[in-house]
């Protein structure tokens, strides 16, 4: 059924394969970016700070108003060079459920944590044992090559047979 709305339709059927292909490129564009900033951040200096409060939160998808995710929420103090800092993880690059309930057994009020924080700014601050490096987008890249391919196989196609010129038809049969 959708295969023949699309045969029909060809311009939505073109629309599509090009919301894939800028789908596919911002990905990688977000993921390239996230990839420079973690090798930023895994330069920062780090130091201990002292867990002041840890639980488990409920957020949702940036995209989407669900709200379906165990997260958790670590609140912590830090001195450096003699001045006290007070932070809160901001970045968590896990999936969150269940690894939220893990992390925060682990991270009860009183323990020790290792932080890493901006040298230009002290008040930022980040655990870095919850950070991963999200790699090169490369998977991103080929889906958008891929349906940059099969965008340009189909306008090809479509060009190929308006120009095709059709023999006449005759009523005689072979």
């Amino acid at each position: 059924m959708i295969r023949g709305f699309f045969q029909r339709h060809p311009f939505l059927r073109r629309a599509v394969y090009l919301l894939a292909i800028v789908y596919c490129f911002h990905g990688a564009a977000l993921e390239l970016r996230a990839h420079r900033q973690y090798t930023q951040v895994s330069n920062w200096p780090t130091t201990e700070a002292s867990v002041s409060s840890s639980a488990v939160y409920w957020t949702s998808y940036s995209w989407s108003g669900k709200q379906n995710r165990d997260c958790p929420k670590l609140g912590y103090r830090y001195a450096v060079q003699g001045r006290t800092y007070e932070g809160y993880n901001r970045v968590f690059d896990f999936t969150c459920w269940p690894d939220a309930y893990d992390f925060v057994a682990e991270h009860q009020p009183g323990a020790l944590i290792q932080i890493a924080y901006d040298p230009s700014n002290p008040a930022i601050s980040i655990i870095p044992s919850a950070v991963r490096d999200p790699g090169y987008p490369w998977g991103d890249i080929a889906g958008g090559i891929i349906f940059a391919v099969i965008l340009l196989v189909d306008l090809f196609r479509s060009w190929t047979q308006e120009g095709a010129v059709e023999p006449p038809e005759s009523g005689l049969r072979p």
